[in-house]
């Protein structure tokens, strides 16, 4: 019998609670994609939870948070949505934390992630307690994890005690707390489907549970009409999907904010060392290196080289980083405040002899 825990991470208010971290704000923050139409022609992304509680929400007209905002009468920031820094961070929290405990990790989306333990429930627990702490040590940021032996239930089990919860159902817990549950919170079935379903007089996880199958399978067809009954009682046979890394990233903040290349390339020696640590762990060379900058106005800029082979060096790192850096201060007229690298085209390699070959 396997042995094996999965556990669902979910970053609490991702977008928001980095864009607080990275420009230091307080209070309520409200992340927007604006159209370009007009000053706030546009639709809410995502928000900080004191800005959901003020009652701003996803998909709401940028125009009407913006209102609400005013007549609460509290502070509220409105930044745009930036996606790239917010993968940046996502990444950087997979390679120095996640992948510290486990090998398997499906990367669901920027903010969200199944890891495979191979270990019981108890001790997957531990493992998801300790990654919270680093989490928040690390990054400054909460996260909520579920625990179960399936990815269906620990994904809804990360959600039941947001923020910065951590919820485990075990396997003689799994029929209760599917019971517990409305039909809209089984990841899977949508409104529509919940309208069909209560067409059917099925108002309830037990309802469909108790439900004929002859019945779902006419109205939903074969493969979901199964697929329903399986999700209510909690079943669920999907494998966790690792997802080969693409990239391997380091970012610091500088002393102080400058645009001298002496002064920001000394931090280059000890990021490359990182990454070529992580590399030589994962058996993988490089054949592209990448220089991140971000600026006072925290923006991020990226510039990359790539290189005639796959390489597993060092110097590589940094040589190319000084003359990416040279070459990107020349036409910038901000200051840098955080400098990172990164190396990307991973290959696996055999051992360093091996590196000739490519």
């Amino acid at each position: 019998m396997s042995s094996e825990t999965i556990l669902h991470i979910d970053m609490d208010a991702f977008y928001a609670s980095v864009e607080k971290n990275r420009k230091d704000l307080e209070g309520a923050v409200v992340v927007c994609v604006y159209s370009g139409r007009t000053r706030d022609s546009g639709a809410v992304s995502t928000c900080s939870y004191e800005a959901r509680s003020l009652g701003i929400h996803a998909a709401m007209p940028i125009t009407r948070a913006k209102s609400i905002a005013e007549e609460s009468g509290e502070e509220v920031s409105f930044v745009a949505m930036d996606k790239k820094y917010y993968r940046s961070v996502s990444n950087s929290i997979r390679e120095d934390v996640y992948d510290k405990y486990v090998e398997v990790v499906e990367q669901a989306s920027i903010d969200e992630a199944y890891l495979e333990i191979d270990s019981d429930i108890d001790e997957a627990e531990k493992i998801g307690e300790k990654i919270q702490k680093e989490v928040e040590k690390e990054f400054n940021l909460t996260c909520s994890v579920g625990v179960a032996s399936n990815k269906l239930v620990a994904k809804i089990a990360s959600d039941r005690n947001k923020p910065e919860g951590l919820t485990v159902v075990r396997d003689d817990e799994v029929e209760e707390f599917m019971k517990g549950l409305e039909l809209g919170e089984i990841h899977g079935i949508g409104d529509k489907t919940v309208e069909k379903l209560e067409e059917l007089g099925i108002i309830s996880v037990s309802d469909l549970v108790e439900a004929e199958t002859a019945l779902l399978l006419e109205v939903f067809g074969e493969k979901q009409g199964l697929k329903l009954k399986e999700k209510a009682q909690g079943i669920d046979d999907s494998e966790v999907a690792p997802q080969d890394q693409k990239q391997i990233t380091r970012i610091t903040t500088i002393g102080e904010n400058s645009t001298i290349p002496k002064y920001i390339e000394k931090y280059f020696p000890d990021l490359a060392e990182e990454i070529l640590s992580k590399a030589k762990k994962k058996g993988v060379g490089f054949r592209k290196v990448c220089l991140i900058v971000v600026d006072d106005e925290i923006k991020m800029h990226t510039r990359s080289t790539t290189l005639k082979n796959h390489v597993q060096n060092k110097e590589e790192i940094i040589n190319n980083g000084e003359k990416l850096l040279e070459k990107f201060l020349t036409n910038f007229s901000g200051q840098v405040r955080r400098i990172g690298l990164r190396i990307a085209g991973l290959k696996e390699i055999d051992d360093q002899s091996s590196l000739n070959e490519f």
